[in-house]
């Protein structure tokens, strides 16, 4: 099945119910939720890029590689301070006292005049600021310099905990308890599905890494003493360990949606009655359907230990706002171009690096060159840059033609051009929600988008055109009339209401 999210989700719903998942526990740590991330890795590995299990090939662990990479983890702040050397203005050395604190998830950036800054974090960040408000930055993996702010690496934290998990041999301490284990394991095999990352000794090491996570992000937790942190991303990148920290010390986690897609980590069909400590309290979501969804599966929870909120995303505010500057100077960029060139049609393409979809691209080249010269089309790469190859995509950048503009996102962030367009053209790019919020229409170039964007495609606000000439069609027919947006929450809204929830999720904790 090409469409592996829609496969997770039928066979987590039946695991969920049908075994005792919820009660998988190695230490204090409910690992579930772990095995749960590597079984979505799996079948995208296994539907994307072909893998399948090897149960009797030995990993390759070689002592010289091990002891390389505790070398380099040992040597993390070190690393930082010379990879800063020329932006220590902005190099957070100690974690200092902060109203709210943040974790970002060191890939949604996005670089404007020469300066990363966090797409989703920073605009929260401002606003408080504005208002008085005291916030510490942090960010996971290598950081991307110059920084826009000061900011903490956290990969201090991440990396020693690993060093030290591993070499005390702490996974080999923790109670495990189980149950239904190997029948999960046996349902996963009848069903064709890879079970790396989900054995027993896999689920204790990396309960082992967070436990001591959570440990070191509890120190950290006890030096900023917030009253919330708001992450992007939890489930991936020692995430679960700071959700776990703050569990324990009373502070509400807050995790800030990354992308307007459906994700695996917001999809749940049986949680304990309190709730996972590795799931944060509260679910920002752009969008009113979502925060909806979220609340379906946390009704049964016997407290607020998990609840939905439309906070809207963070970056749209200003870019709904035309008197603000920087809208203001992006409009008269965008106004001279379409003076010095008229179009009927403003198209703007998400290129995504997917594998499995060359054709897709190749065919979209063909609609581009014959297309009507008074179409203009925004090939716009995705911030992140490619991990392996381009997903074909190169074909699409290389045509040479007046009415084919290449953006990237140094150039200008996504809302500006979103403003000026018609319509949006993706294989399944959470970019299509923040689309439907200005109005413009996405369309989705395969069936893939179906699971991932329910509500959209329900609504009418998109839709799945998987042939070319029907989307040339549907192209001649995009209206040009006026859009209807629809603004997300005012930030100080939102924020009153977090006040709230931190204040009466503090209570619900036993702080150790």
């Amino acid at each position: 099945m090409r469409n592996f999210y829609a496969r997770f989700l039928i066979l987590t719903d039946e695991i969920e119910r049908t075994y005792s998942v919820h009660h998988w526990w190695v230490g204090d740590v409910p690992v579930w939720p772990v095995a749960r991330a590597a079984l979505y890795l799996n079948l995208y590995r296994q539907s994307v890029q072909g893998l399948q299990q090897q149960p009797h090939v030995l990993r390759p662990n070689p002592l010289f590689g091990r002891i390389g990479r505790a070398a380099r983890y040992a040597a993390t702040p070190l690393i930082n301070a010379w990879r800063s050397r020329r932006d220590l203005q902005n190099m957070v050395v100690f974690p200092r006292r902060a109203d709210v604190l943040f974790l970002g998830d060191g890939e949604w950036l996005e670089q404007i005049d020469g300066v990363w800054c966090d797409r989703l974090c920073d605009p929260l960040i401002s606003h408080l600021h504005e208002k008085g408000v005291s916030t510490l930055l942090m960010q996971r993996g290598d950081l991307r310099l110059p920084w826009s702010r000061p900011t903490f690496a956290a990969n201090t934290i991440v990396n020693w905990a690993r060093l030290f998990a591993v070499g005390s041999g702490l996974s080999k301490r923790l109670a495990r308890r189980l149950p239904d284990h190997e029948r999960v394991m046996e349902f996963l095999r009848a069903n064709g599905v890879p079970t790396d990352g989900l054995q027993t000794n896999d689920l204790s090491d990396r309960a082992a890494i967070i436990t001591a996570g959570a440990y070191a992000f509890e120190r950290l937790l006890k030096v900023v003493r917030p009253s919330m942190c708001i992450m992007v991303g939890y489930f991936w990148g020692m995430a679960h360990a700071m959700t776990l920290a703050c569990r324990r010390r009373g502070v509400l986690s807050v995790e800030l949606q990354r992308e307007g897609r459906r994700t695996e980590a917001y999809c749940w069909s049986v949680i304990p009655e309190s709730g996972y400590p590795v799931l944060p309290a509260v679910f920002w979501c752009w969008t009113p359907e979502e925060a909806a969804g979220i609340d379906v599966w946390c009704k049964n929870l016997n407290a607020p230990w998990h609840r939905g909120l439309h906070g809207g995303h963070p970056q749209m505010p200003q870019w709904f706002d035309d008197d603000d500057a920087q809208t203001r100077i992006s409009d008269a960029e965008i106004a001279t171009i379409r003076a010095q060139a008229p179009a009927d049609l403003e198209i703007l393409v998400a290129l995504q690096d997917i594998d499995g979809h060359q054709h897709v691209w190749k065919e979209l080249v063909a609609l581009v060159e014959a297309a009507p010269s008074q179409w203009r089309w925004w090939l716009r790469r995705h911030p992140r840059k490619p991990t392996r190859g381009d997903g074909g995509v190169a074909p699409l950048l290389a045509i040479r033609r007046p009415n084919v503009l290449i953006d990237e996102p140094s150039r200008r962030p996504l809302p500006a051009l979103l403003r000026h367009m018609h319509v949006l053209l993706s294989l399944t790019s959470g970019s299509s929600v923040e689309a439907s919020m200005f109005g413009v229409k996405p369309i989705f170039l395969t069936s893939d988008a179906l699971a991932s964007f329910p509500h959209l495609l329900e609504t009418g606000k998109a839709e799945i055109i998987e042939n070319m000439h029907a989307i040339e069609m549907r192209l001649r027919n995009i209206t040009r009339e006026p859009k209807t947006r629809s603004p997300p929450p005012k930030i100080s809204d939102v924020f009153s209401r977090l006040r709230s929830m931190a204040a009466e999720y503090s209570s619900l904790c036993v702080v150790r």
